[in-house]
């Protein structure tokens, strides 16, 4: 049975701050290098797999990227079953003063002694009504 994990919730926690601090070292620290990895970004180009194009979607996603994108967590809840964990919160990005809410998850796995992300996922809320505008078909 899975059970909580202040230790899952704090690897999102210092993930989600080393990406407002711009600190691509403990991105990395945090993140998997297994080719299975994936990071999953709001931007429908926003597909990574692998270590190194995780890290390239990473980077681009600080706020010293050409962007500048912010990003904070508000509450996170996480849970843990053997080597294998995960975990859901609710935050924001932030540019230039706007704000707009964003759901994050990742899934992440015991390597090496630490827990590492295989799989996270941020995404900007569509309500359903929305979900067909011209600006989401592709």
């Amino acid at each position: 049975m899975p059970e909580s994990s202040v230790e899952i919730e704090r690897v999102l926690r210092d993930v989600v701050e080393a990406i407002a601090n711009s600190d691509l070292d403990e991105i990395g620290r945090r993140t998997s290098r297994d080719p299975c990895a994936v990071a999953i970004g709001s931007d429908p180009a926003e597909w990574s797999e692998g270590y190194d194009e995780i890290m390239r979607l990473m980077r681009d996603s600080t706020p010293d990227a050409e962007i500048g994108i912010t990003a904070g967590l508000d509450d996170v809840k996480a849970f843990a079953e053997g080597t294998a964990g995960w975990a859901a919160g609710h935050g924001y990005f932030e540019i230039g003063g706007k704000r707009v809410p964003v759901r994050i998850t990742a899934v992440v796995h015991q390597e090496d002694g630490e827990w590492k992300m295989v799989q996270t996922h941020a995404s900007i809320g569509v309500p359903n009504e929305r979900m067909l505008d011209p600006l989401f078909s592709g």
